[in-house]
């Protein structure tokens, strides 16, 4: 049974600082070892994550044809990269709390409030939205490209709608469901879990909101993609032209069913517990891993399926790898600079 302590002292060898405790027994944080393991792999596929759609971000703006041509894309490269780190600082967070609650044996008490103002959830509240949101536009912009291609090339491709309306239409959404989950919050302050997920910020309610435009957005977005495809497919055997729309949607499509695996169906596991009955953590805990996975996969789909960014990215290695030739050949062997103008004689370094 645990006892609670409303204290204003906390463990002064804690990084992490709460002004209520409450102290359990062993019972309590048996199992915290196994949530420290989880947590540490999960920030770990969080950390590379973050490194991969760093580079993604770097490869998109660096090149003023994929800037204009790739807008949702670097849109859904945004959310990943948000997510990513939020990722990361989670883990981090959640590390240490079940760390110091094994080592004191006390756990903190926390209020919706509390919980909410947290970085790392608002990070991930922005991800969780962002992310399908964008995916959702990628499968409803293929489809009419391919359906409406008059509409789409003079009202769409290099349009307001496309750099603005679309864009600006997300991140409003986005906007307004964090207004909406705070007034959730502070209107209904409460004592909550100490861990501090969506749900105990925010409310099952707003949770359910959450997965359900995970699950939606992406499902979507497939039978837009897929229907986009195979439409696509049947005019490039009349349409030769029509070939490059059948690349293009293709890693458009996996993006979308990798989504729709990798996200949706742990969000439909979340909803499955969340209402009905708790699933085994062997079954829950790598679900989650599979959304942190999906984050940082896109540069490899992008890789593979799109010659033109795959040309891009080994140009930029290539060229880093040769400014990297360049400086070393011009240092002689024990570091002195030599003329890089003149003959090989005038080149040659002389000594005393």
């Amino acid at each position: 049974m645990i006892t609670l302590i409303l204290s204003f002292q906390t463990d002064p060898h804690s990084s992490v600082m709460f002004t209520r405790n409450e102290t359990v027994n062993t019972s309590v944080t048996h199992g915290f070892e196994d949530l420290i393991t989880y947590h540490i792999v999960n920030t770990s596929l969080g950390a590379i994550s973050t490194l991969v759609n760093t580079l993604l971000i770097i490869i998109f703006l660096s090149y003023r044809p994929f800037r204009t041509r790739y807008v949702l894309l670097i849109l859904l490269n945004i959310g990943d990269l948000i997510n990513s780190m939020a990722i990361v600082l989670t883990g981090l967070n959640r590390i240490e709390l079940y760390s110091t609650a094994i080592r004191t044996m006390t756990l903190p008490v926390r209020t919706s409030v509390e919980c909410a103002i947290e970085p790392w959830l608002i990070l991930k509240l922005i991800g969780d939205i962002l992310i399908p949101v964008s995916t959702f536009w990628m499968g409803v912009e293929r489809l009419v490209a391919i359906l409406f291609p008059i509409f789409y090339r003079f009202s769409v491709d290099g349009k307001a709608v496309k750099y603005l309306v679309v864009p600006g239409v997300s991140l409003l959404f986005v906007f307004c469901s964090i207004c909406v989950a705070f007034y959730l919050a502070f209107t209904e302050n409460h004592l909550t879990s100490f861990y501090c997920g969506r749900k105990a910020a925010f409310g099952e309610g707003f949770g359910t909101f959450i997965y359900c435009c995970n699950i939606t957005c992406n499902v979507a977005s497939t039978i837009f993609a897929t229907a986009a495809y195979f439409k696509a497919l049947n005019l490039s055997k009349t349409q030769p032209r029509m070939q490059r729309q059948v690349n293009v949607i293709r890693y458009y499509l996996l993006i979308s069913v990798l989504s729709t695996l990798l996200v949706s169906l742990p969000n439909t596991i979340a909803l499955f517990q969340l209402y009905v009955e708790k699933v085994s953590d062997s079954l829950s805990k790598p679900a989650y891993w599979m959304q942190t996975i999906n984050s940082g996969i896109h540069f490899f789909v992008y890789l593979a399926l799109n010659k033109e960014f795959r040309a891009r990215t080994f140009r930029m290695f290539k060229m880093v790898h040769s400014e990297e030739m360049s400086l070393s050949k011009k240092q002689s062997p024990d570091g002195c600079d030599t003329p890089l103008r003149g003959s090989a004689k005038t080149l040659t370094a002389r000594t005393n």
